[in-house]
């Protein structure tokens, strides 16, 4: 991952929404880290760089879909193990600022944390959808002739 300096964090800090802020200085949130690491058995020197992860991901630095393989590349962590401790951060710290997350990263949570990406299909629907409003002729086609 990229490391920024103190200034640019500070200023990507600044225009956060009130509720992501509050979220990444919370001491439920690293009560939250805390707890997952020791249920997952993480050792402590991972811990700090699961934190930092956590934080770059409420900064709009780290889309929360690439949390997991995150944990697996740069904290050395196995995949299973990976994989749970990404759906626990995303159900009890990601998830309850879902709000701002889904504008800051144009995803979708489901019930429970679960992360969804708009699907394309979905997308295209949208944009089906306003292409039929503009061509809806409002008014009858007065060039057109009767056909005898």
């Amino acid at each position: 991952m990229v490391k920024y300096s103190e200034k640019q964090l500070w200023g990507l800090f600044k225009v956060l929404p009130d509720e992501l802020k509050d979220a990444i200085f919370s001491e439920d949130t690293a009560n939250n880290i805390s707890s997952i690491c020791q249920r997952h058995e993480i050792e402590d020197e991972k811990v700090s760089k699961i934190a930092e992860l956590v934080g770059n991901s409420l900064m709009g630095l780290l889309p929360p879909d690439e949390f997991q393989n995150s944990l697996e590349k740069e904290v050395n962590i196995d995949p299973e193990k990976a994989k749970k401790i990404s759906q626990e951060v995303n159900r009890f710290i990601l998830y309850p600022v879902k709000e701002s997350l889904t504008s800051l990263y144009k995803i979708e949570f489901a019930p429970g944390g679960k992360i969804i990406k708009p699907t394309l299909e979905k997308k295209e629907k949208e944009k089906e959808k306003i292409r039929s409003d503009e061509k809806t002729p409002s008014t009858k086609d007065i060039y057109r002739e009767s056909i005898k």
